[in-house]
Order: structure tokens, then C-alpha cells, then sequence
């Protein structure tokens, strides 16, 4: 919603396509398409029919490939498809990461054909938790962890149904140390012209893996993030990311060093640019809708951050069952700056293990930094979705 509402109060035509005509931004739009966003092809065709200047996709993993497919085609602003799939495709990802030196792991991809010989030979070489994931999903589907050997058929069954081409990459499970690093950059001639460092909050459970909420500023130390800073634009050069906003994901492991664990061409989700514009003054929707049509756009940046602090939460369950309540406790009320349901009372909600189940979500804003950790550290039991 956000870059179609900040495309058309800046007068520009805008057309959407999804698969699902329900979606709301299709109502703010001056022309809508019932076109899935992986149709590569039939999005191309709808975009050369409307003779567009510019393409988007904002907060997705999916969609950002057949974004940079009809660019290419077209001529229009963006990357190029192959530097997309490189960091979009998590064993391209990895394997980028390993040609270049830039971090080490073990890991491996694999296929449909491979998952009754290969992937239990693997599993019996490396004797710590693995993670398995799609290698072509975003937002937390299908991933799982496994901590012992007795269910692997299980998650890999879910992650093979998941993926779209059918591959999915194992790698081995690293600790991190302190919060996970998240937010989004922005990339302008091929350097990193802005980057806002955010905390990522995840339960520890193994099996709820999506992120549920993230603040800013990150409680990293400062000489942490800037080698974080340091280490996303050397792999996105690498990658021949030349301009655009990017979303983040990276740990500190207990050894100090900085881990990657993905990189979107993309912004991100969750309504993070519009909180990230909140604390920075730096409007990183607008970046994004300009930068899709003009190849030259230079990025405005305001050294003039908020006063206050401010953090994005999924209004989530763990239950599956019909919503019946949100209960936002007294004490968190005045720390609510902007509410976006998702969900009505009486429909059926499903257990928060990714992303796109959601229920809501809050900007939340805090007069102070220890005020915002505070009411973050207990976020889960000030807001409440009760369910039945």
C-alpha cells in the first residue's frame, strides 16, 4: 500500500497485478491485473500493453525476479535479472558467498530426486542442528529446523511443497550472539548510500522462525555495524547490485563475526520503510517509486533523525482458530502510532510460523530508547490476540 498511496499523490498512473482481486491496493490503482507475480511472461505482456515507464515490486521476494525480468526486457530502470536471482535464489546466494571467499558454511542443494539417498547421506556427514528452506520462498515459508533426525521427512516434505522449482538447500544452524541485525539499505551508483540498522525479534523455539517485530535503532554495538554495513555492500557489488533499496537479515555469531543470512533487492516488508522513514526522516518508499523510473535518481538524505524510537510488530497467534479479540494493554496504547489490521473478528487465523499470517500490524513509537526495549522485551503480553 504504501508506494501505490505515495505513487498517486504524486500523479502517477498506476497499475497493479496479483492473483488475488481482493488484494487492497488493486482499489487505489488506475488499472488492475488478475496476473500472478511469478507469470513472468503475463506480466511483460501487461506491461508493454500499458507502455510503462517503471516496475515495482515492494516487499517481495517472488515478485522481484519477474520485477527485473520485464526491466531488462523493457530497458527500464533496475537490476538486472541475473544479479536478482543471485540473491533472491538461496543456493545462489550461498554458493555466491563461498565463490567469493565472503563466508563459509556448509550446506547443500537439493532436489525432488535426491531426497531418499543424497539428503539422508548428508545429514549423517554433519552432526549439528541443520535448517532446511525452499530455495525460492521469502518470508519464513517452509523453513524449519532440525534438531534431531527423527523428522526430517517431515520438514523437508514441507519445504520440497513449498518451493517453486522444487529445490531445497540444508545448512548448518549458526548461533547468533545478542539481537539479529535487520532494516533496509539503499544502493545508488554501486555503493551503499543509506542503511538504517534495526533489532530483529524471533522466538527461540525452533519452529516459529518469522520475525514478529523489529526496532530501531539496532542495540549492536556501533564498530559491529558498521562491519555489517562494510559486508552487505561488498556482497551486493559482488552480486552486481547496482541501485535500489535492499532488505537485510545478519547475525553476530558468538566469535564476533558477522553473518549474512539473506539479502532482498527489495524493500522490506512489514511496513519497515514507513517506520525507518518515522525515526530517519529518510523516505525510503519515495526512493523506491523514484528509483524504478528514473535510472539516474539520487537519493535525499536528512541527517535530522526523530527524537523518538520506533519499532514494527505482527499482531500474530501461536493458535490456530476464529479471532475473536485484540486486547492492547493500557500501558502500550499511548505507544501505538499507526494500526494496520489485517484480519476481521470472526475469521480463522493460523499459527505465526510465516510471514504472510499475520493478523495486523502496529507502528509503535517510544519517548525513549529504554522505554522502547522495555515494552518490546514484553510485546507478546501487552498485546494480545485472543482466539477461539
Amino acid at each position: 500500500m504504501p508506494p501505490i498511496s505515495y505513487a498517486k499523490q504524486k500523479g502517477y498512473r498506476v497499475i497493479t497485478a496479483d492473483n488475488a482481486p481482493s488484494n487492497p491496493g488493486h482499489s487505489l490503482a488506475d488499472r488492475s491485473y488478475h496476473v500472478s507475480t511469478i507469470d513472468k511472461e503475463g506480466i511483460l505482456e501487461v506491461a508493454m500493453q500499458e507502455k510503462i515507464d517503471g516496475i515495482l515490486s515492494f516487499g517481495s521476494d517472488v515478485s522481484v525476479r519477474t520485477a527485473a525480468f520485464v526491466a531488462e526486457k523493457m530497458g527500464l530502470p533496475g537490476n538486472s535479472y541475473e544479479t536478482v536471482m543471485e540473491l533472491t535464489h538461496k543456493g545462489r546466494f550461498r554458493d555466491l558467498l563461498q565463490r567469493e571467499q565472503l563466508q563459509l558454511q556448509t550446506f547443500k542443494r537439493f532436489d525432488t530426486s535426491d531426497r531418499e539417498t543424497e539428503i539422508a547421506a548428508f545429514m549423517d556427514s554433519y552432526e549439528g542442528d541443520l535448517v532446511v528452506k525452499p530455495v525460492d520462498v521469502s518470508g519464513s515459508k517452509g523453513v524449519s529446523v532440525i534438531q534431531d533426525r527423527h523428522n526430517w521427512e517431515h520438514v523437508v516434505d514441507q519445504a520440497f511443497e513449498r518451493s517453486f522449482s522444487k529445490e531445497i538447500i540444508m545448512e548448518s544452524f549458526v548461533q547468533k550472539e545478542g539481537m539479529q541485525v535487520c532494516g533496509d539499505g539503499y544502493m545508488e551508483q554501486g555503493r551503499l548510500k543509506f542503511i538504517c540498522y534495526g533489532d530483529g525479534y524471533f522466538y527461540d523455539d525452533g519452529v516459529h522462525l518469522a520475525p514478529y517485530a523489529e526496532s530501531f535503532p539496532s542495540t549492536q554495538p556501533a564498530e559491529v555495524l558498521r562491519r555489517i554495513g562494510t559486508k552487505l555492500e561488498l556482497v551486493l557489488q559482488k552480486a552486481g547490485f547496482v541501485m535500489g533499496p535492499f532488505n537485510f537479515d545478519v547475525m553476530v555469531t558468538p566469535e564476533g563475526k558477522v553473518f549474512v543470512i539473506e539479502i532482498g533487492p527489495r524493500s522490506g516488508g512489514n511496513y519497515l520503510p514507513v517506520a525507518i522513514r518515522l525515526y530517519t526522516n529518510v523516505d525510503m518508499v519515495a526512493a523506491a517509486v523514484e528509483g524504478c523510473l528514473d535510472a539516474n535518481y539520487c537519493m535525499e538524505i536528512n541527517k535530522d533523525y526523530s527524537p523518538f524510537y520506533f519499532a514494527c510488530y505482527m499482531l500474530h497467534t501461536q493458535k490456530a482458530g476464529i479471532l475473536k479479540e485484540i486486547k492492547v494493554a493500557n500501558e502500550l496504547c499511548p505507544n501505538v502510532f499507526m494500526y494496520h489490521p489485517y484480519m476481521k473478528v470472526g475469521e480463522e487465523v493460523a499459527p505465526f510460523v510465516q510471514a504472510n499470517r499475520a493478523v495486523g500490524n502496529m507502528i509503535l513509537r517510544f519517548n525513549s530508547k529504554e522505554e522502547m526495549l522495555e515494552r518490546m522485551r514484553n510485546i507478546t503480553t501487552l498485546c494480545q490476540i485472543i482466539v477461539q
